[in-house]
């Protein structure tokens, strides 16, 4: 029998969780998280803006005073194009042709025009463009943001093509730089990785669209460079070229050249097809992913294959590749990425040893190294080629778990100690993992490049991830010092998160304010709770769910107090329903002694849990305190008893379940800090106090401050509120979830203030609760306009 009482009872149970809830609830907060192809580099900014007008830019920069991030087609793959709680400005929008001279063989397009949308407009003319990447799918503005390279032989980066640009700075100035005029922001802003300014326009020289002939060749690495300046280096008949070093012995390369020619066309086709699907492309990569078979396959069966017929086709055509032919069929578990060194050529030799030495003591999954020559580059301020160099383009899969993060930081950072031991450098639009000393040492004009930053930047407010790591001018800014800050950041989902856990403090004040009223315990909404718990669950589970990466602990916690709470109220419901009536019919008007310490009990409970876990509360005394009490009234003896060994048997219960988890808390997880940390500026000064402090202070009246969490934390915010402060970020995010009690006929309307749902007080049907998500600068002003309006700010959501 108890064995089938267990089984009804966890059946009991489920039908109570499977008949409460909001599943219909189908909202969700706006996704704006931005990533790169590789999609483990995931950062959530402020705002998106996508302008199609240079006017939209000077605004958006002149009505804000967040960071600046700029981004295209998202190819660079460590944080180069966003940073936390930045105006992001995606340019892909801003991508009209402006002008064309077809005497002059000159282009002048807004930066967000893909090299694709130029193809097809000047492949009539019979004009090609002059240097690009391989592949067609990346903006222009992106592509002089990295001052990008090809395959093309003869020339060194995408600097030398470049004729002028139109570029909008900090101020929302427009300026125009070349080679005569503002000559330094020029050669700063290419390569500049979008910290001088937004791009908007950008001249390029063009040149004659030909056809081309591919010729191919397999010999030892040792015999390369001497192959190439024979045959490649002064040929200028050759238009592109470069040589696949086979992975995992680096012994042998095949040299691909295309070369111009008047013989008839293999391929007619103007440009790749642009709904091409790319299988067979994707798959064999994924062949030659497998190790070290994969890598026999492709040096011996693939590549033999795909190069036997002879293929003659337009120079356009072979510039016209898309990046789908390189893209896995997922990137969850594990993905492809990128990095580059720039090695000297007279270095090659000795290089590649100490390459292949690091690649496989670390078992790095290379499946492809690509050799592209460059003539060197002494405009550029960030350049990577301040010498002649071959460029080794490394294609590696890595997995996107953070042991696999760690391990690729461990051998980049030995690869560069590599690099710089030959005099080579590494670029820059991949993940950032050299050390300051290294970039300083690798790209030793940088101090330069920051110093004109600075200057038309002070602020230093276009930044992403790359500059924000190695420019000295920010290291005693706020952005730096909260970084010192242990627990400084905390996940901005969270603040919708723990909406429910705080229902598990809002609940138990409800019950205990219903006996204070002197209402019948047995009347109590229990399963009205139950339901609203889960309601409350799951709409922050569908609010969360395409804003922010699954918080899957958080998520299970919450699950696990949800079915303890529906344990414990789903007893209740039983109890009270029953037993609990019968001997309501011999309760008085007047309570006992017993009764009255109960309702103290279950009060204190409730104001405890306000700023401390319920698991810390001392259960037992209040049980001693029952029994140990005198009651002489005439009150219900029945009654009495009745509701003292329920109280017995439920404190004592949760005192030992409490110790439980506790322990299970304290060996499981860190204690977490009791302070949350604030970016704020005011005009007044701040008055600090036990649970208010000013960590750091800094340019202008900007500055940290450390608020004690939960309960209190909403109290000094509505002190705040009274006072001229302004809130830039909470704990590095920049939205935060409010609720508030008020009736039904209520509400607090203000620009930007979202309301995410309405939630019931299960005890007084005249009343609700909202849920609101805010912009953190507006939560000031909109606790002072709630409390104006007698409206109750009941939480602040602080993570």
């Amino acid at each position: 029998m108890p064995f089938y009482g267990f089984l009804l009872f966890v059946l009991y149970i489920f039908l109570l969780i499977q008949f409460s809830g909001d599943s219909k609830f189908d909202t969700t907060i706006d996704n704006k998280t931005l990533n790169d192809i590789t999609q483990i580099n995931p950062i959530q900014v402020n705002q998106i803006i996508k302008p199609k007008t240079v006017n939209e830019i000077v605004y958006a920069i002149k009505n804000t005073t967040e960071p600046i991030s700029i981004g295209g087609g998202k190819y660079s793959m460590g944080g180069q194009t966003a940073f936390e709680n930045s105006l992001h400005i995606d340019m892909r929008s801003f991508n009209k042709i402006v002008r064309i001279d077809t005497t002059k063989k000159q282009i002048t397009v807004q930066a967000g025009i893909r090299w694709r949308d130029i193809q097809k407009v000047i492949d009539p003319l019979n004009l090609s463009i002059k240097i690009m990447q391989t592949y067609s799918n990346f903006t222009v503005g992106g592509a002089i943001s990295v001052n990008c390279h090809g395959r093309y032989v003869g020339y060194g980066p995408i600097i030398s093509s470049v004729l002028e640009l139109k570029i909008i700075t900090s101020n929302g100035a427009i300026i125009i730089a070349n080679r005569k005029v503002n000559q330094d922001v020029f050669y700063a802003t290419i390569g500049g990785y979008g910290g001088i300014g937004v791009i908007a326009e950008a001249t390029l020289q063009l040149v004659d669209n030909e056809k081309v002939e591919r010729f191919h060749q397999v010999m030892p690495i040792e015999e390369y460079k001497a192959y190439f300046d024979k045959n490649i280096r002064n040929n200028d008949k050759v238009v592109f070229q470069n040589g696949n070093l086979y992975p995992p012995k680096y012994d042998k390369i095949m040299s691909i050249s295309w070369e111009k020619t008047t013989k008839p066309l293999t391929d007619t086709d103007r440009l790749i097809d642009e709904n091409e699907n790319y299988w067979l492309e994707s798959n064999l990569s994924g062949v030659v992913s497998w190790g070290n078979s994969g890598k026999w396959i492709r040096e011996y069966t693939i590549d033999p294959l795909y190069f036997i017929p002879k293929t003659v086709r337009w120079r356009n055509k072979e510039a016209s590749y898309d990046v789908k032919e390189l893209e896995p069929s997922s990137r969850e578990k594990s993905t492809y990425v990128l990095q580059e060194y720039f090695i000297p050529v007279e270095h090659i030799k000795s290089f590649i040893p100490k390459m292949s030495a690091i690649f496989q003591n670390n078992k790095v999954n290379v499946i492809n190294v690509s050799l592209r020559h460059a003539l060197p580059d002494h405009e550029s301020y960030l350049s990577w080629a301040n010498r002649e160099v071959f460029a080794f383009v490394i294609y590696y899969k890595q997995g996107t778990n953070p042991e696999a993060k760690d391990h690729v930081k461990k051998w980049t950072l030995e690869m560069t100690d590599a690099i710089l031991s030959e005099n080579g450098t590494w670029y820059l639009p991949y993940q950032p993992h050299a050390t300051i000393e290294q970039f300083q040492k690798g790209y030793p004009n940088s101090a330069k490049y920051f110093a004109l930053k600075n200057k038309l930047d002070p602020d230093q407010r276009f930044t992403n991830k790359l500059l924000d790591k190695y420019n000295p001018y920010t290291e005693n800014n706020l952005a730096h010092q909260k970084k010192k800050i242990k627990e400084y950041f905390r996940a901005e989902e969270q603040t919708v998160l723990t909406v429910p856990e705080w229902y598990l403090v809002y609940n138990p004040k409800e019950y205990a304010d219903y006996l204070k009223s002197g209402k019948n315990p047995s009347d109590f909404p229990f399963y009205k709770s139950i339901d609203e718990y889960w309601k409350l669950y799951e709409r922050s589970i569908k609010l969360t769910s395409k804003a922010y990466p699954e918080n899957g602990e958080y998520k299970t916690m919450l699950q696990v107090i949800g079915v303890s709470m529906t344990m414990e109220y789903g007893l209740k419901i039983i109890y009270e329903n029953t037993t609990g009536r019968f001997f309501s019919l011999f309760a008085e008007d007047k309570i006992s002694k017993q009764e009255e310490i109960i309702i103290d009990a279950q009060k204190a409970y409730s104001d405890f849990v306000y700023q401390t876990a319920w698991y810390e509360f001392e259960f037992l005394p209040w049980v001693k305190k029952v029994w140990s009490a005198s009651d002489n009234s005439d009150c219900s003896t029945l009654r009495k008893w009745e509701r003292t060994m329920l109280f017995t048997a439920e404190f004592s219960f949760k005192a030992f379940y409490s110790k439980l988890i506790e322990w299970g808390a304290k060996s499981s997880y860190e204690t977490p800090s009791n302070l949350i940390y604030l970016v704020v500026s005011n005009t007044d000064a701040i008055k600090e106090s036990k649970d208010l402090k000013i960590i750091k202070k800094g340019n202008g009246d900007k500055m940290i401050i450390a608020v004690t969490r939960w309960a209190i934390f909403t109290t000094e915010m509505k002190k705040l509120a009274n006072q001229d402060v302004k809130i830039y970020e909470i704990s590095g995010n920049d939205e935060i979830a409010v609720s508030t009690i008020m009736s039904k006929s209520q509400d607090v309307n203000l620009d930007g203030i979202k309301l995410l749902y309405q939630s019931s007080i299960v005890t007084d049907d005249g009343l609700k609760r909202n849920v609101y998500f805010m912009p953190v600068e507006k939560l000031l002003p909109f606790i002072k306009k709630a409390e104006s309006e007698n409206v109750i700010v009941e939480h602040v959501y602080d993570y």
